[in-house]
């Protein structure tokens, strides 16, 4: 029997901080190099989620997480705080499988396998931006842990409860 395999990948929970609120980004449709409209099955596009990404087979989580906040947000002035001790696993849904499956770098994943990280910014929001092409987000906003997991796609919930109690945030 062939086992499942999940990708390695990291998510970047960033905490406000003074108030009970983290940071969290809204995730625009993906195009192609053409600027052409690629289809995620309507799974992710104007949700919002934390910054996260997958880890590369020559770098370390942490170095991993840094890059994807770069990527992302274009900083990545952040200090660790906490990370959470146990890795979140969840499946992908069977009509985004199919479509991930369509590239070849996806199709032996069934889902991912991701290290939770708690930060603090050490920039302002005004240094966050989205010029990384292609970009993943357009709008960030400070929200309450609640208000927030309700705007998350709704697969992932689960696995964000579960990331957010392990960095006992939740």
């Amino acid at each position: 029997m062939k086992s499942i395999k999940f990708r390695p990948n990291v998510v970047a929970v960033i905490i406000h901080p003074t108030e009970n609120k983290v940071l969290m980004f809204r995730r625009l449709a993906k195009r192609n190099e053409k600027g052409e409209l690629l289809s995620d099955g309507g799974q992710l596009r104007w949700n919002w989620q934390f910054p996260q990404g997958g880890v590369d087979s020559v770098e370390t989580e942490e170095k991993a997480l840094f890059r994807e906040l770069e990527e992302e947000i274009g900083t990545s002035d952040a200090t660790i705080i906490r990370v959470a001790k146990k890795r979140v696993r969840y499946h992908y849904p069977l009509k985004m499988l199919h479509i991930l499956h369509k590239q070849p770098e996806w199709k032996p994943y069934r889902g991912q396998q991701q290290r939770w990280f708690l930060l603090h910014l050490n920039c302002e929001t005004d240094q966050i931006s989205f010029k990384h092409q292609p970009a993943e987000f357009d709008a960030f906003q400070w929200i309450s842990l609640r208000k927030g997991l309700k705007k998350v796609v709704p697969f992932k919930r689960k696995a964000y409860r579960k990331g957010m109690r392990y960095l006992g945030i939740l």
